[in-house]
């Protein structure tokens, strides 16, 4: 796969993320939301592939984290990082070079400080990755969880 063809995303989806950092190393990942509904991708390369020649599940965990919490920010109009507290995932198919994974997320109850969501990571619109997570909901005035900046504008 080509630099290129990593970044080839459908329509609606941008960068995600900073460049520095976790995605720095894993990305390009993608972000768009639609509806009120957050979406996350990426084009798997052959970075991403594990000695079986399969996505691997580091990687497909990583991004069904940060689905998770960015789909629970949309969802309750929340402008904070919400780091995780638990995450269970099921990989269910193996996921193969070039095809491109999509995330989303179910907001299933928000408390005060804490939000419980499911989400998927899909591959044409088959679920390849379950999850289940629990997110922190910081409070105002914790500044351990200050988002260096946001990821993408709250619309569209």
């Amino acid at each position: 796969m080509t630099p290129e063809q990593e970044h080839d995303a459908p329509k609606g989806f941008k960068v995600f993320g900073d460049t520095e950092g976790m995605f720095g190393l894993v990305g390009p990942v993608f972000g768009r939301i639609v509806d009120g509904e957050a979406h996350l991708g990426f084009r798997v390369a052959e970075k991403h592939l594990n000695p079986s020649g399969s996505c691997h599940g580091g990687m497909l965990a990583t991004l069904v984290d940060v689905q998770v919490a960015f789909g629970a920010t949309v969802a309750l109009k929340l402008r904070k990082f919400l780091p995780t507290i638990n995450l269970n995932c099921d990989f269910l198919v193996p996921v193969m070079v070039g095809e491109w994974v999509e995330g989303r997320t179910e907001v299933i109850r928000a408390t005060p400080r804490m939000v419980f969501c499911n989400a998927t990571l899909n591959v044409n619109d088959t679920p390849v990755l379950r999850a289940n997570g629990i997110m922190k909901i910081p409070r105002d005035r914790d500044d351990r969880f200050t988002m260096r900046r946001e990821q993408l504008p709250l619309s569209g």
